[in-house]
């Protein structure tokens, strides 16, 4: 069977926009029920993450919206404090611009929270952009927000399921309901696949997304490796992550997967100072720190032989052993005592 024709009317639908909420400041409401909006009533969504299209990449997306106009609307936030956010579409805003547009169809969004927001922003540039074009500090962006929206996918699924519906609407069959098509494919192992990363590959880009974003930056320009920014996830004191930019901006230093692993190490250890930072990125300190624990001892077979029976068992000696530990250690601490008596001990 074919797939189930959508028209515009279905966006304003599913994201129940509601025209009679439109206020004077508001974009006046248009056929099909979406709006037209002016690019001077927007605003960037705050802290944007993802890297902006420039150079040709921008000039194309340009040329293409002069010559068939903007074909798929810009997601718009209407904040409670009245103001109009880009979620989705800002790479579009900019190009129908330097086009010569000056406003541009959009579907608005109320009645969100922050996380909700930037769940949107996330998703819809997972969909709209190549996963393989994205910068590292970009997929640890989206991974990162991807996973925690389906941590709690109960609370948020019918979210997830609008942004599905509206970017991808031809994907769901007639057969199928969109709700059935969001628990099949937004699984733990599905983020993955999705991406053509393993799932080991996704648990490390999670991790970056721990990091500053000067080191993030630095992942993104090859001046730090993948796998040792991944080791550098784990110091999450992010005072000591920017000690390390420093030290690194300041001094020409680098950092490979050795040096980060020795931070990890000493971090974890509560050693990293920043003279053990310093040490480490010059490649002074090269060894592993000393572990405050014993190591380690195995006892001779001609030692368990000489005073143990054949049938022991391994827990019968191994108690015997304790038992004679703690005699001989009860005797070290009289020793240095002399008002115990050594009758009493024995």
């Amino acid at each position: 069977m074919g797939k189930p024709k959508i028209i515009l009317d279905d966006f304003a639908e599913m994201l129940n926009f509601d025209s009679d909420a439109a206020t004077e400041s508001a974009p006046i409401p248009v056929q099909g029920g979406l709006q037209e909006m002016d690019f001077d009533q927007m605003e960037s969504f705050p802290n944007h993450k993802f890297k902006l299209y420039e150079g040709q990449r921008l000039h194309d997306m340009a040329e293409s919206i002069r010559q068939m106009g903007i074909l798929l609307p810009l997601i718009i936030w209407h904040t409670d404090d009245n103001r109009f956010v880009i979620l989705s579409g800002h790479n579009r805003r900019n190009a129908a611009k330097l086009a010569g547009l000056t406003k541009s169809p959009v579907i608005i969004k109320e009645h969100l929270t922050m996380e909700e927001a930037v769940l949107i922003v996330t998703e819809t540039n997972l969909h709209q952009r190549s996963f393989a074009d994205m910068s590292h500090s970009e997929r640890a962006y989206c991974l990162a927000q991807h996973y925690d929206a389906l941590k709690s996918q109960g609370k948020r699924n019918d979210l997830l399921s609008e942004i599905e519906q509206l970017l991808n609407p031809d994907r769901i069959t007639e057969n199928e309901t969109l709700s059935e098509s969001q628990t099949k494919s937004r699984t733990d192992e599905k983020v993955g696949k999705d991406y053509g990363l393993s799932r080991d590959k996704v648990a490390k880009y999670i991790r970056l997304a721990k990091l500053i974003p000067s080191i993030l930056s630095k992942v993104d320009k090859n001046e730090i490796g993948f796998i040792a920014a991944y080791e550098i996830s784990f110091i999450e004191d992010r005072e000591i992550q920017q000690m390390i930019v420093d030290f690194l901006d300041s001094d020409g230093l680098k950092v490979d997967t050795k040096k980060a692993e020795l931070l990890r190490e000493y971090f974890e250890r509560g050693k990293l100072t920043d003279t053990m930072v310093l040490q480490i990125l010059s490649g002074e300190k090269s060894q592993k720190p000393k572990s405050n624990k014993p190591q380690p001892v195995k006892v001779k077979p001609t030692v368990i032989s000489k005073y143990f029976k054949s049938g022991e068992s391994q827990k019968e000696i191994e108690g015997i052993i304790e038992q004679a530990l703690e005699l001989f250690f009860r005797i070290q601490t009289a020793e240095t005592d002399q008002s115990v008596d050594f009758e009493e001990v024995i």
